[in-house]
C-alpha cells in the first residue's frame, strides 16, 4: 500500500535514501545528508513541512520511501517576503521502478493541491533565480534552471500534469585555466576610464539574498568611473557548494549581473565581467558557471564572447491552478 503524507521530523533518513538512489547527472548532487538537508531545505525560515509531501509504501514490518515532492513559493518583487500566490515546485524526486510515473503524478497532484491551499494562483516547476527557495547548490548549478532536462521523470510528471514549457535557461560554464580577458581597442580604452572594486562577503542585498545564499561565500565585483567614482555595474559570485565538490573542483556561480542601461552595448560588462573572473583565477577558482534563458540572444552571445560553453539546460514551465 502506498501512502502519501507531509514531512515528519523523523523523515530525513527517508528523503536522503530516495535521494540517493536518483540517476546520476550534471546539475545534481550525487548524494546528500541530514546535515545537507537541514542547511539548505529544513532551516529555511518559510519551510513549511505540510508542503513537503511523501510516497511510502508500508507493510507490517517495514516502510519503504518511493519519492518526494517540494512545493513552496515565490519572492515579492521587492524580495522581502514571500508571494503566496505564485506557487514554485521546488523538486519531485521518484525511486526509479514500475510504479514511477504512478508515484510521480500522485506526488504532483498533491503538490499542486497543497499550493491552492496556500492561495497560489500560478505554478513553476523548479525554479530560476530568484525563484530558488530550496535546493540551490544541490541542484542545478549556479542557480535552479527549471526542471533540468536530464530530470527525466519530473519533466515527464509535469507534462502530464498539464505544465507547458515557457522558455530554456542554457547552463553554461567557463574553465578558467588559462584565462586571458579580452584585450582590442574598446577594452583597453574602459581600462583608462574605469576601475574594478572587489568585496568579499559583502552585504546582502535583499531578504530573499540572505534566505538563499546569504550563507555561502561570495564574492561581489563593482565597476566604477575613475573620475567621479560612481557605480555604473555589479555581478555577484557564489561558492557552489556542496554541487562543486561533486564536479571535483573550485566553482563560483555567476548571478546579479547589472550595468547601468545607458552603458550598455559599450563593452562594460565584459570588462567587468572579464576582470572578476581574472580575480576569481588568481584565488584558484577552477569553474564559472552562468546561466541565461535561450530567448534571450544578445546574452547567450555575450558568455560565449568569453568563452563560456553550454553544459546543460533546464526547462522553465508552468502552469494555472
Amino acid at each position: 500500500m502506498i501512502q502519501y503524507r507531509s514531512f515528519l521530523n523523523t523523515d530525513p533518513p527517508l528523503l536522503v535514501d530516495i535521494w540517493r538512489h536518483q540517476p546520476p547527472f550534471r546539475g545534481q548532487v550525487s548524494a546528500v545528508s541530514r546535515v545537507v538537508l537541514d542547511h539548505h531545505v529544513f532551516s529555511k525560515p518559510y519551510f513549511d513541512a505540510e508542503g513537503l509531501i511523501l510516497a511510502i509504501e508500508t507493510s507490517a514490518d517495514q516502510r519503504k520511501p518511493l519519492g518526494f515532492v517540494h512545493a513552496g513559493f515565490d519572492a515579492n518583487p521587492a524580495l522581502s517576503d514571500v508571494d503566496f500566490g505564485v506557487g514554485i515546485i521546488s523538486q519531485l524526486k521518484v525511486v526509479p521502478g514500475e510504479q514511477q510515473g504512478e508515484i510521480a503524478d500522485g506526488l504532483m497532484r498533491r503538490g499542486l493541491e497543497y499550493l491552492k491551499s496556500r492561495g497560489a494562483q500560478e505554478a513553476h516547476c523548479g525554479s530560476h533565480f530568484p525563484r530558488a527557495p530550496f535546493y540551490l547548490g544541490l541542484y542545478g548549478g549556479s542557480q535552479v534552471p527549471g526542471f533540468l532536462v536530464e530530470d527525466e521523470i519530473a519533466i515527464a510528471a509535469a507534462g502530464r500534469a498539464g505544465f507547458e514549457t515557457n522558455d530554456k535557461i542554457v547552463v553554461m560554464e567557463r574553465k578558467l585555466a588559462g584565462f586571458r580577458t579580452i584585450v582590442d581597442r574598446e577594452q583597453m580604452a574602459l581600462r583608462r576610464q574605469y576601475q574594478i572594486n572587489a568585496v568579499a562577503d559583502p552585504l546582502e542585498s535583499s531578504w530573499w539574498e540572505s534566505c538563499t545564499v546569504g550563507m555561502a561565500e561570495r564574492d561581489r565585483f563593482s565597476v566604477y568611473h575613475k573620475s567621479n567614482q560612481i557605480v555604473c555595474g555589479s555581478v555577484s559570485f557564489w561558492d557552489i557548494q556542496p554541487l562543486a565538490d561533486h564536479w571535483g573542483v573550485l566553482a563560483r556561480g555567476m548571478y546579479d549581473l547589472n550595468v547601468s542601461v545607458e552603458l550598455r552595448r559599450c563593452g562594460i560588462a565584459t570588462f567587468l565581467v572579464g576582470e572578476a573572473m581574472r580575480h576569481l583565477m588568481q584565488q584558484g577558482i577552477g569553474i564559472v558557471e552562468a546561466q541565461t534563458r535561450q530567448s534571450d540572444q544578445p546574452a547567450l552571445g555575450f558568455f560565449r564572447k568569453l568563452g563560456f560553453e553550454q553544459v546543460s539546460h533546464g526547462l522553465l514551465m508552468s502552469r494555472s491552478i
